[in-house]
């Protein structure tokens, strides 16, 4: 596969063009299918097409062949929250566990992990996601010196 395929299938994804890149993807993995970057785009694709059973498989033929790094944050971002969506909730939260623990400064694992969570029934430890992701992100006098007192609630509620 050349490279001038896969941009030109990103570009559809990026212009919005989803019906289109949802075909034209299906047919670039169908013909390379052991490129990560094919796979990549019909995972984005189909989930994007609420096809979620089949994006999850090409997700984890990404996962195999070795997700580069360019594409780590919303791999895993559309991974966990497809696993989330078909009711997998202990591999999305493992999955944003994991990436919250390798990648603590991107909030957006935080917040999905505390969605992960609240799906699974475990809304004490949502909420205590949801806070620090919250804490993490506000800016330096959003929470009017009360950013103390709340980071140790926070704690305290992971802690239980």
């Amino acid at each position: 596969m050349s490279d001038d395929e896969v941009t030109r299938v990103q570009a559809l994804r990026l212009a919005g063009r989803h019906e289109e890149h949802r075909a034209a993807a299906c047919a670039l993995v169908a013909a390379t299918p052991a490129d990560v970057a094919a796979q990549l785009e019909a995972a984005y694709g189909l989930d994007r097409a609420g096809e979620e059973q089949r994006a999850i498989v090409h997700y984890e033929a990404a996962r195999r062949l070795g997700v580069p790094a360019s594409e780590r944050r919303p791999f895993t971002v559309g991974l966990g929250s497809t696993l989330r969506n078909v009711g997998r909730h202990a591999d999305a939260i493992a999955v944003f566990a994991e990436a919250v623990a390798q990648d603590p400064d991107y909030p957006p694992f935080a917040a999905f992990l505390a969605l992960a969570l609240d799906a699974a029934g475990r809304s004490h430890e949502a909420l205590a996601a949801l806070l620090g992701c919250t804490l993490a992100v506000a800016r330096p006098d959003a929470f009017d010196g009360y950013e103390r007192a709340l980071t140790g609630y926070q704690r305290e509620m992971v802690r239980r």
